[in-house]
């Protein structure tokens, strides 16, 4: 059961909301709600419509609800709520097609209120870190350490294993379709290319993301959740600082270092190919190695690794402060920051390949 005495305001919003969200897992294994209101002369507009929601949606999840000894007022508030809900819901059914065009239209512009609101983010990141060079006695350089190893040492394994088998698999592909026209012997540079160029940079970049940018919102998130991000700025602390620079640093040091690692993973994959299955010897794959890559090759995966970083840490950091309500917003935050930096790494690539063209010595449209 849930009493609530005294009048609930405005003010008791989200302490109301976190107080709920915490209570769900109950409440759905007793599978009955009970809304004592009895002690309750009054409630603002939007805990009662909080309230409300919240009950609905135990409902919708097979729980059942009542609410007990409602005053008058109260009760009438609440019965205003189902009439509009009826409404609302018999509107629906009406103008779906209208009300599909009204959701694609807030998708857009929630979309583009994230892109403008985590371009001033970037752009506080990097004015923060830009002091922090001028000044580097205030770079927290054990949080720094510790995130170097977050992100980079145990993201070792899956950074090698996931680019070597993808290797090996394009390896054999390419050399199996090229066998048929002889010229299986251009396996080594078209693997090379492929692996160097974008897959291998990609694919850490989206494995990172997964990893170290769902960790950091989550990070962030609970902070918010915990008010602790609220008690830093009352202390007179620099929240891009202190939370969000440390993460930068750390992941610009590990980035190209894990694009290397892949780069290399993979095209030990595609040797494993053309040895297993085209019969290549090792000697011949080197070679085509060598004859294909320029050092500038190897170079713009790790320029791109940067790009990806700052990208990465800051999504991450920014779904984290966006956080407001309880451990669902944890949840979405987490989720919005892997699919936002997997989306914004793939644009970055865009533009820096349509770059890379005219940059590479020996490509020409």
């Amino acid at each position: 059961m849930l009493a609530v005495a005294g009048v609930l305001d405005v003010e008791d919003t989200e302490y109301l909301r976190s107080f709920l969200e915490n209570r769900r897992a109950a409440f759905l294994d007793a599978g009955r709600m009970e809304l004592d209101l009895s002690a309750a002369p009054g409630i603002d507009t939007v805990p009662a419509v909080l309230l409300f929601e919240y009950m609905g949606s135990l409902r919708r999840a097979g729980v059942r609800t009542v609410m007990t000894n409602a005053p008058e007022l109260v009760a009438t508030l609440f019965r205003t709520f189902e009439r509009n809900e009826s409404r609302a819901g018999a509107g629906r059914g009406m103008h779906g097609l209208r009300h599909h065009f009204e959701d694609l239209g807030e998708a857009v512009y929630g979309f583009a209120r994230t892109t403008v609101g985590l371009w001033f983010f970037f752009t506080s990141t990097m004015y923060a870190l830009f002091d922090m060079v001028l000044h580097p006695r205030r770079i927290r350089w054990q949080m720094v350490l510790y995130y170097m190893e977050q992100t980079g040492v145990h993201a070792i394994p899956i950074v090698a294993t996931l680019p070597w088998l993808l290797g090996t698999v394009l390896g054999y592909q390419a050399g199996y379709q090229m066998s048929a026209y002889g010229a299986e012997i251009y396996m080594p540079a078209l693997l090379a290319y492929s692996i160097t160029w974008e897959i291998g940079p990609m694919l850490c970049a989206v494995l990172v993301a997964g990893r170290s940018g769902s960790a950091f919102a989550a990070e962030i998130g609970t902070m918010q959740v915990r008010r602790e991000v609220d008690a830093l700025r009352v202390m007179g602390f620099d929240t891009f600082s202190y939370l969000v620079t440390p993460k930068l640093i750390a992941l610009f040091f590990v980035m190209p270092f894990l694009v290397l690692l892949a780069n290399t993973a993979g095209v030990l994959g595609g040797l494993l190919a053309g040895g297993i299955f085209l019969d290549m010897p090792a000697s011949i794959y080197i070679r085509g190695l060598s004859e294909a890559l320029i050092p500038f090759d190897i170079l713009w995966g790790m320029i791109k690794a940067i790009v990806y970083a700052a990208i990465i840490a800051n999504v991450g950091s920014y779904m984290g402060m966006q956080v407001r309500g309880g451990p669902a917003d944890v949840g979405r935050a987490t989720t919005s920051a892997v699919v936002t930096s997997i989306f914004f790494v793939i644009f970055a690539d865009a533009l820096m390949s349509l770059l890379f063209i005219h940059l590479r010595p020996g490509i020409q449209l």
